[in-house]
């Protein structure tokens, strides 16, 4: 029969091991009985498992796995003193200690249950309290019967840690690792509770597979604790950048509050002070009336024209795609430009297709909008002054359309700001256009480029995907 710690007793009945099972050979030139050896084997993997477990704990600090890395480390003190009480002792059972190892083992694994079923934490007065259970189940396993009810009530208390690591009905954390080890360690007990029954005298084929089985469920336990700290952790991680995502969109939000309270603040300020003249319109020339006018005409466009942005930017609309001609859309942007003689008074537009672009589906309106913002940019850098050039060709798998100008060009410390909301170059610019245009472009499954350099103008390329068409 085996004692208080189930399976694990079975290295200790060394005086009755059989002449065949003395495997080795000790400093004195004495045989060393089998048991002995496979403690000593199981000791030393205990350890290196003790060891993988401190690491894990390093990075992965969870209650659960700090009272399993306890009883995996009771473990590992009890075999170890199976090996003092065969080598040192020379006695053929377990010692006081050991049985109170073996015990305290097992209890650690219960509040490692408790600590991941209902976050349960050891307090001072719980270690007192099963520090005195410990002691006398250890003192109650010093007989042949006691050793088997202490086996008995140690593999039930496995039993119910198993039960509880099992995930409950709707759990949202279902991780395949709480399964295995729930398996395991209701397992583990039954294989305590059976080993009080069996009778598995040394050198027989029963005492090397109860062992047997006894080391393939202290390892496939292990393995499901590192299976289940790993996929806790990763779904830690999962959650953890969901909340990143969520801080950087809420951030970006406020940023985006703050900058279009700013850029509401300037047209707002200037309609104020325009209207706070007309009402004293006595005082007022007629020319000075009209340019007041103007003032407040301009500025409301330029609001609209804001608020418009930003709509369009909360809001943006999926791409409605449709087969379409690609040069179409540039030769009536280009044409747009020609007649906005107030915008681009000396502005020499040049338009070049390439005949060799072939059809695909894109929104019309979306991507005349794009070209149009870009295009316009590209104006205003010139202040109405230069060569604008509109071109379309095959580009690998792409079909790129480049906006390209005369223009001042843009210094590398702002070529990386141009898509950030409400950054903009120009004293009046709203700062989306940019931003609104790589959405779209996005949407349709393409990029925007941009090659600038100060004095050298500005070329801005978009690039639609073919195959996404």
């Amino acid at each position: 029969m085996w004692n208080a710690a189930g399976a694990e007793s079975l290295d200790f009945v060394l005086t009755r091991a059989a002449p065949d099972l003395l495997l080795g050979v000790d400093s004195m030139g004495e045989m060393i009985p089998a048991p002995l050896v496979l403690t000593f084997i199981s000791t030393v993997a205990f350890a290196i498992q003790l060891l993988i477990f401190a690491y894990l704990y390093s990075s992965h600090r969870v209650r659960f796995f700090l009272y399993l890395l306890f009883a995996w480390g009771a473990y590992t003190l009890s075999k170890g003193l199976k090996l003092v009480d065969g080598i040192v002792l020379d006695v053929q059972h377990p010692s006081f200690a050991t049985d109170l190892a073996t015990v305290a083992a097992v209890g650690f694994t219960l509040a490692a249950s408790f600590a991941h079923r209902w976050d349960y934490r050891l307090r001072g007065r719980d270690v007192l309290a099963c520090f005195g259970v410990t002691v006398l189940l250890a003192l109650a396993a010093g007989g042949d019967e006691g050793q088997r009810a202490v086996g008995i009530g140690l593999g039930v208390v496995q039993i119910a840690a198993g039960l509880l690591f099992w995930p409950p009905r709707g759990s949202i954390t279902d991780y395949r690792g709480e399964r295995l080890l729930a398996g395991l360690l209701a397992l583990w007990g039954g294989h305590r509770i059976a080993t009080q029954f069996l009778p598995a005298d040394p050198g027989t084929a029963g005492y090397f597979a109860v062992h047997a089985i006894f080391i393939s469920l202290y390892f496939l336990s292990t393995f499901a604790v590192i299976i289940m700290v790993l996929e806790r952790a990763r779904g830690e991680s999962e959650r953890l950048h969901v909340r990143l995502r969520e801080a950087e969109r809420l951030a970006t939000t406020g940023e985006l509050a703050a900058r279009m309270a700013h850029e509401i603040h300037n047209p707002l300020g200037a309609i104020v002070n325009a209207t706070a003249l007309l009402t004293d319109e006595a005082k007022l020339t007629p020319d000075e009336r009209s340019s007041t006018l103007a003032a407040i005409r301009i500025e409301a466009r330029r609001l609209n024209r804001i608020l418009s942005d930003f709509l369009h930017l909360a809001r943006p609309q999926e791409p409605r795609r449709a087969p379409g001609d690609i040069r179409e859309v540039v030769q009536h942007v280009g044409m747009l430009i020609r007649d906005a003689r107030s915008r681009a008074p000396r502005i020499d537009v040049r338009v070049a297709v390439d005949p060799d672009v072939p059809h695909f589906a894109f929104d019309r309106d979306q991507v005349i909008q794009v070209l149009w913002n870009v295009a316009l940019n590209s104006v205003e850098a010139m202040n109405g002054r230069g060569r604008l050039s509109l071109e379309v060709a095959r580009q690998s798998g792409d079909v790129a359309l480049a906006v390209s100008d005369t223009g001042p060009g843009i210094a590398p410390e702002n070529l990386r700001r141009v898509f950030e909301p409400f950054y903009s170059g120009k004293p009046n610019g709203s700062g989306l256009g940019l931003t609104i245009a790589e959405r779209i472009v996005a949407a349709h499954g393409g990029r925007i480029e941009i090659d600038s350099a100060p004095g050298h103008g500005t070329r801005v390329t978009l690039l639609f995907p073919l195959e996404a068409a």
